[in-house]
């Protein structure tokens, strides 16, 4: 239900601004392209990646086997690779954090798209969005986002009872991630110089 509230309110608000368009679903995806006046061509793209199921829909290391809320990342730092992702698109990334680390406190990450450094910050359970700028993308159609936890935490040093030694920082049980790209947005600035 929430991949399919996402979709509607994605595709909703770029065909809105389109004087002409077309959507299209692949998979867990779907693409809204039209031409919106005085910018030029708009791709825009929403993405659902659910972490409930065996296979999200991307490809993941660092994160525990599957557990009933999603999956733990488990080392210092986690990686997340996505295919499909619009070229040079503008992209904002919702995290849906079921948890965070054994010891109750908010997690502290660093996050890298693509290699670049594009923000950190810190969580208690709830949403994190990491804002990701097209120069990160690129041209290509793959993002790897990493996930580097500063205070990832062993439950059983914060309680013996407990014995699990896996490192966790963040339990993930979504992903969403909205892109925007424009085609022509300056072109004509540029040539009369």
């Amino acid at each position: 239900m929430k991949k399919i509230i996402s979709y509607v309110l994605g595709m909703a608000a770029m065909l809105c601004g389109c004087s002409s368009g077309s959507v299209e679903e692949e998979e867990n995806r779907m693409i809204a392209t039209g031409f919106v006046g005085g910018l030029g061509s708009a791709t825009t793209s929403v993405s659902y990646y659910d972490f409930k199921e065996e296979d999200p829909g991307c490809k993941i290391s660092g994160f525990s086997g599957l557990e009933d809320f999603g999956r733990w990342s488990e080392i210092d730092s986690c990686n997340i690779s996505f295919d499909n992702i619009v070229p040079n698109s503008d992209l904002t990334i919702r995290i849906n954090v079921f948890l965070t680390g054994p010891a109750n406190e908010p997690a502290k990450y660093a996050a890298y798209a693509n290699g670049k450094y594009v923000g950190s910050g810190e969580t208690y359970h709830g949403v994190i969005f990491i804002n990701v700028p097209s120069d990160a993308v690129g041209d290509n159609e793959k993002l790897n986002l990493g996930l580097k936890m500063k205070n990832a935490q062993r439950p059983i040093d914060v309680d013996p009872e407990k014995k699990d030694t896996r490192l966790l920082g963040l339990a993930i049980s979504n992903i969403t991630i909205f892109g925007y790209a424009l085609e022509g947005y300056g072109e004509e600035e540029d040539s009369e110089d």
